[in-house]
């Protein structure tokens, strides 16, 4: 996709303050070497929607996680539709039946079955359904509020912490060990060496490394 005024837009929320929801999924971009929507080699703008919840909910980037990420996505929201990107997950990452989905993610069974998933699905669509009213995560406009703590943000949507369950069979969010895979820290590493600055990775790390 080539959107030179979307590319803009989302490279503006650099210039936030630290600790903002905006600032913090640009932090979340450059770790991982993603590219800003807009940008030849992007995700498609729907799709990145999604990337402002891991920050909001607190979620890494692992396929795990991109579970929890979707099902916390499709509780929230009483339109009973937006269960089908969960099914989408479920088929690429679990059983394998899609080979490739929502324009970017590739299939790899088998993830839903590891041990404590079961239980960290089951916390991410506790706390979707503990959102105040019905919200559709993918069609807000992140933009109004990207300039805003990612306190508020939580505070806004009614968003609650994870179980303790769910933190002990390994939910964990996109800065700690385990919320970044070491292809994206090689990735977010050779896109910060093309801009011409140090890699952070806020961070986070693979959690062999941690």
């Amino acid at each position: 996709m080539n959107d030179a005024a979307l590319a803009v837009q989302w490279a503006e929320l650099e210039q936030f303050p630290p600790g903002t929801l905006g600032r913090r999924v640009t932090e979340f971009y450059r770790a991982r070497g993603f590219v800003y929507p807009g940008m030849v080699g992007s995700a498609p703008p729907l799709l990145a929607q999604h990337d402002w919840v891991h920050v909001l909910a607190d979620f890494g980037t692992s396929v795990e996680s991109e579970l929890e990420v979707f099902a916390f996505i499709a509780r929230a929201n009483d339109d009973m539709h937006a269960f089908s990107l969960l099914a989408m997950v479920v088929s690429l990452f679990e059983t394998g039946y899609l080979a490739s989905g929502a324009g970017l993610f590739e299939s790899s069974p088998g993830h839903l079955s590891e041990a404590g998933m079961a239980v960290r699905l089951a916390d991410a669509m506790r706390r979707g359904a503990l959102c105040e009213g019905s919200i559709d995560y993918l069609r807000l406009d992140w933009f109004e509020i990207a300039d805003r703590p990612v306190s508020w943000a939580r505070n806004l949507f009614g968003v609650t912490p994870k179980s303790a369950d769910a933190v002990r069979l390994g939910s964990v969010g996109p800065w700690e060990p385990g919320g970044i895979s070491p292809f994206q820290v090689r990735a977010g590493s050779a896109l910060a060496e093309t801009q011409g600055r140090a890699y952070d990775s806020f961070g986070a790390v693979p959690i062999s490394s941690g």
